[in-house]
């Protein structure tokens, strides 16, 4: 820890003790660093009351304000807290119970360290066989939910007439195949936006064309996205809804190909080697659900033979589904809930 952690620590913990003891403290607070962490914790915050937002930068109090949401800054000190990042250090109390989840779908990055996880109370994953990741790593805290982001894809509130809503006012075109290029973080050689950022526009006249690239993506990158024409660039946090109008997914190391899967539609995905920050068991998986292609020339056609042959690897989504996700059931969000209340119960909080 740097030498300001140390600085933050010490008066934190004893304005926390002496509102404990003079006052009293029934504080739940979920801890908001990023605008995708709000909107991933939706499906969890519909089942819970009394949840205080905390916003952590003025890129989140923004947004959050966006939707008129009501929210505090830091510090906080609450009795519990819940947030979608590896940061109990911003609460620096044993006694506080702490609860986690990915923002990310899944193992697609390594496991930082075990004491990142263990000091949660609980720490949310999407299936059984991360829990078994998690403890080959001597992570103790995890508990399998599914994945709540995904909920609103299965509890029927996107509904097709919402779908067909969201395809009217991007101005989709129904006669066209609609395919949605993506793109992770362009770090550590495992982004493939260079092989197609150039040449995508190519596909406007015979394709939908939808494109999303990691929050952390180089502007620069941003930038020339927001202005090639026939394309639809997606700002959601968000884009749960665009994966289910989409007919081929079309990305490289990001997880939303993991999140694309649980429809059971065809990916293509640009190869990328394997370096450390990969993880071999993924490079894997991606290679047995997914068309991989070398370049832009060889994408083109492996979705055209992915449009005329949508179940060809189906099997393989479907095993690898199995491997991502607990349940595919729409109840994610509830669930967590559940084991929040249990937990708070458990420990003597007055929910």
């Amino acid at each position: 820890m740097v030498l300001s952690y140390y600085i933050y620590k010490y008066p934190y913990k004893i304005i926390w003790h002496l509102k404990n003891i003079f006052i009293g403290n029934n504080e739940f607070v979920f801890y908001c660093a990023d605008p995708l962490d709000y909107e991933m914790f939706l499906p969890i915050k519909k089942y819970l009351n009394n949840v205080t937002i905390v916003a952590k930068n003025k890129k989140t109090r923004k947004y959050l304000e966006s939707l008129k949401v009501s929210y505090k800054k830091m510090p906080v000190f609450p009795k519990a807290v819940i947030m979608g990042r590896q940061m109990p250090y911003k609460f620096p109390v044993k006694k506080i119970i702490k609860f986690g989840f990915d923002h990310g779908l899944y193992q697609f990055k390594s496991w930082t360290s075990a004491r990142n996880y263990n000091e949660f109370n609980v720490y949310f994953v999407s299936s059984e066989e991360q829990v078994n990741l998690a403890r080959k790593n001597g992570i103790t805290t995890t508990f399998p939910i599914g994945y709540p982001k995904l909920d609103k894809a299965f509890n029927g509130e996107y509904s097709l007439e919402y779908l067909n809503e969201i395809k009217n006012r991007k101005k989709i075109n129904p006669e066209k195949k609609t395919v949605l290029f993506s793109s992770t973080w362009n770090v550590a050689g495992l982004s493939q936006i260079d092989k197609w950022i150039n040449r995508i526009s190519e596909l406007s006249e015979e394709y939908n064309l939808l494109v999303t690239v990691h929050t952390w993506t180089d502007q620069k990158y941003i930038s020339k996205l927001k202005n090639i024409g026939g394309i639809i660039y997606l700002k959601e946090h968000d884009i749960t809804q665009y994966l289910m109008i989409t007919d081929v997914f079309v990305g490289d190391y990001n997880s939303l190909i993991g999140e694309f899967c649980a429809f059971d539609k065809p990916v293509v995905t640009f190869n990328v080697p394997e370096s450390e920050k990969t993880i071999p068991a993924i490079i894997e998986m991606i290679k047995k659900i997914s068309t991989q292609v070398e370049n832009f020339d060889e994408a083109k056609d492996a979705i055209k033979k992915c449009l005329a042959n949508p179940k060809e690897k189906s099997a393989e989504r479907q095993k690898a589904n199995r491997i991502l996700f607990l349940k595919l059931d729409g109840l994610a969000g509830k669930r967590a809930a559940e084991k929040i209340q249990s937990e708070l119960k458990a420990n003597g909080f007055q929910i």
